[in-house]
């Protein structure tokens, strides 16, 4: 069978937007296929455009979205549908709005398990199986939605395909690659929907599972797609030890939390196997809303950490979420002078998004404060519920005057003239990017009418049922 799968791109500029770095989805859907015997394509139009042409040969499409890309999936699946090509549609936001995907896709895939949903998909279009048969498919019969009961969490994630990276049209672009060693998390961050898709369980690969990836693949550089990398200390300590066994040390990145400055050995295996970056959750420099996000750290690991990674000689990507109900705007400016006194290498500034799947969504929900119900802002980078102490515009015009004074060409010009050239690289992304969002025709749009939104309570947002 002809399946093509895509990748919608983002709607917005966002701080990863220079990276090109392909969820891992698809990838593995498209390697259980090919192995099946598929005729499989990738689209990822931050790689390389869409073909609509050939798309539009498929007997069977696939997409992949999170919340701010669904709009886009939604308008590809609705031409397709006129097309009578069948389509189904996956991720997070789509797990949790399942109702609300099936009325433009065939068939939603919920959950994870989509390398096997979708091989299954396609017995059922050849008549060999009933859509009731297949776990966490949504689809509809009769005018009305079914929704099957939902897939089991694979247990042993060496059982996952290896993600197929060369399926992806235009990956040859690819500078990094990236690597997914564990699913889920045992914390509960209110603001995130990590949990309710994956689980708080972590389910790891095994070491040596993810060394066989990395000596087939013999990446030039690698970020781990972990949402805590660090989580199981002594694991990665042999995934690293193993590494360096093998001569896969390789410059990588990855995500981690502040505890993982605690171990000092650790740490030097991290740095003899090639780290030279990890993204930190940090959330906020507010300890009211830490302890809001039920984030399980403090103001003083924060700093803490931030000052012993740079003292290992591994830089620190600090990430923030603002606009909790304990945020005002001197927190957005204490947050910014917290990152510029800590030297924080690089910073990414979220504003609070209450997605779908989120403990946020339910209860902005139920407030009545959410007053933008378009799904493409919802990206982390727009205001589009009303905090609690302040206005959205002061919040958003907050967060754009934090990140041109941090991406400023005062600090541009330090790092030019004392030659810390790989600082200048993503600094000189962070400039561009600062000054470029607010220029954007859609953007513009949005900044124009902010200031004059009055919040109308809405309907509540109907999620179909998820296990």
């Amino acid at each position: 069978m002809k399946i093509r799968l895509i990748e919608p791109e983002p709607p917005s500029l966002h701080m990863w937007s220079y990276s090109r770095y392909p969820r891992l989805g698809l990838p593995m859907i498209g390697a259980a296929l090919a192995a099946a015997g598929h005729d499989v394509l990738i689209y990822c139009p931050q790689m390389a455009p869409i073909d609509m042409a050939d798309v539009r040969g498929a007997e069977l499409v696939g997409l992949s979205t999170t919340t701010s890309t669904a709009p886009a999936a939604y308008e590809i699946a609705d031409e397709l549908r006129a097309r009578r090509i069948p389509t189904v549609i996956g991720g997070s936001h789509v797990t949790f709005m399942a109702n609300e995907a099936l009325e433009h896709a065939d068939f939603v895939a919920r959950g994870e398990g989509g390398e096997a949903l979708v091989l299954e998909l396609v017995e059922a279009l050849r008549g060999r199986r009933e859509l009731e048969t297949i776990r966490g498919l949504s689809f509809t019969r009769d005018g009305r939605p079914v929704h099957n009961e939902p897939r089991e969490r694979c247990r042993n994630l060496d059982e996952l395909p290896v993600p197929d990276l060369s399926l992806i049209v235009g990956s040859e672009k690819l500078k990094s690659t990236p690597i997914m060693t564990s699913l889920g998390c045992p914390f509960a961050c209110n603001f995130c929907s990590v949990t309710a898709m994956f689980g708080r369980r972590y389910r790891y690969r095994s070491p040596e599972h993810v060394i066989a990836e990395l000596e087939a693949k013999r990446p030039r550089r690698i970020f781990f797609y972990d949402d805590n990398f660090a989580a199981d200390k002594r694991r990665l300590k042999t995934l690293l030890g193993l590494m360096i066994e093998r001569n896969l040390v390789v410059p990588w990145s990855a995500q981690v939390r502040t505890d993982v400055a605690d171990d000092a050995e650790l740490l030097i295996l991290m740095r003899r196997s090639g780290c030279q970056r990890l993204s930190l959750g940090l959330e906020s420099v507010n300890q009211a809303t830490l302890d809001g996000y039920k984030k399980a750290q403090s103001v003083d690991d924060i700093a803490r950490a931030i000052d012993t990674l740079h003292d290992c000689g591994i830089k620190c990507h600090g990430m923030f979420v603002l606009g909790a109900d304990s945020d005002t705007v001197d927190t957005v400016r204490d947050t910014l002078e917290f990152a510029l006194e800590h030297r924080i290498d690089s910073l990414m500034l979220n504003i609070l998004t209450p997605g779908p799947g989120t403990g946020q969504l339910a209860d902005m929900n139920a407030e009545g404060r959410i007053f933008d119900r378009h799904w493409q802002l919802y990206d982390g980078q727009h205001v589009v519920f009303t905090p609690r102490q302040m206005t959205p515009h002061e919040l958003q015009a907050a967060v754009l005057r934090a990140y041109a004074r941090f991406y400023s060409v005062r600090q541009w010009l330090k790092y030019f003239f004392t030659f810390r050239y790989a600082k200048l690289l993503v600094h000189s992304w962070g400039w561009w990017y600062a000054r470029s969002w607010p220029r954007d025709k859609c953007n513009r749009a949005y900044l124009k009418r902010l200031p004059h939104l009055q919040l109308v309570a809405a309907r509540p947002l109907q999620a179909a049922p998820h296990h």
